[in-house]
């Protein structure tokens, strides 16, 4: 809700001073795929404080070494025997899906199990029904995952 009301009062104030300074950059590319040339030149207007701001996400995302995702909660509880049964949850998780990051929380009172590091939240639906029949109360949430490990294709000739 914080992120929302944030993003609502920065689009607001980009919104209120953008007439007094905008970057404008002009694009031409002859567009030969398009038989119908729609579109061969693009005007794109910038107000140069989103750029900034863009920059000190990326500089928070660099010194943090995370970014906004979603995870799946899969435990949350307290009381005495709430530390065993997180480990005994995650356990049993990470027999049926080892491949897959989980996270042991504890947040005064209460211990929380959440697995994977998912960019989208439709990436997160899926692995949500796959659980389903072993963990039918997992749910998902917003979190701060790990950077993506990225993938480079190789061939071999």
């Amino acid at each position: 809700m914080k992120h929302a009301i944030l993003l609502l009062f920065i689009l607001t104030f980009v919104t209120r001073f953008s007439s007094y300074c905008l970057s404008e950059t002009t694009v031409n590319k002859p567009n030969t795929q398009d038989s119908l040339m729609i579109l061969d030149k693009l005007i794109i207007q910038i107000d140069p404080k989103i750029n900034d701001l863009l920059r000190q996400q990326t500089a928070q995302s660099k010194k943090t070494g995370t970014i906004g995702g979603f995870r799946l909660q899969i435990y949350f509880g307290s009381g005495e025997k709430a530390h065993d049964q997180a480990i005994k949850v995650k356990t049993d998780f990470l027999a049926s899906y080892p491949d897959v990051k989980t996270y042991l929380l504890f947040k005064s009172p209460d211990f929380i199990v959440r697995i994977g590091d998912f960019r989208t939240k439709s990436e997160a639906l899926k692995m949500q029904k796959m659980m389903l029949f072993q963990f039918p109360n997992a749910f998902i949430v917003a979190d701060e995952i790990a950077f993506p490990e990225l993938v480079i294709n190789t061939t071999i000739n």
